[in-house]
């Protein structure tokens, strides 16, 4: 079954090429990390279809409960 909690659609997550959403992209969860590769700082850099345990949905769907922040357009898909 395919995954719908991927970096693809979750809010942290922007893309890098077509659109802002291509193959690639940096995770924004937390602050840029300083690494002995990166002195300066940087975002993680992952794959649309990775995924990890603190992802969060990307909108809110229409006629969702507003009071609910994880609710979005892929929630119809899940039933």
């Amino acid at each position: 079954m395919k995954r719908l909690d991927t970096c693809y659609t979750c809010r942290f997550w922007e893309g890098q090429g077509l659109r802002q959403r291509g193959p690639k992209g940096t995770c924004r969860r937390y602050p840029p990390v300083v690494t002995p590769r990166s002195p300066e700082g940087d975002f993680p850099i992952t794959l649309s279809t990775d995924w990890c345990g603190e992802w969060k949905r990307v909108a809110v769907m229409a006629g969702a409960d507003p009071s609910d922040p994880d609710g979005t357009i892929y929630d119809d898909l899940v039933e």
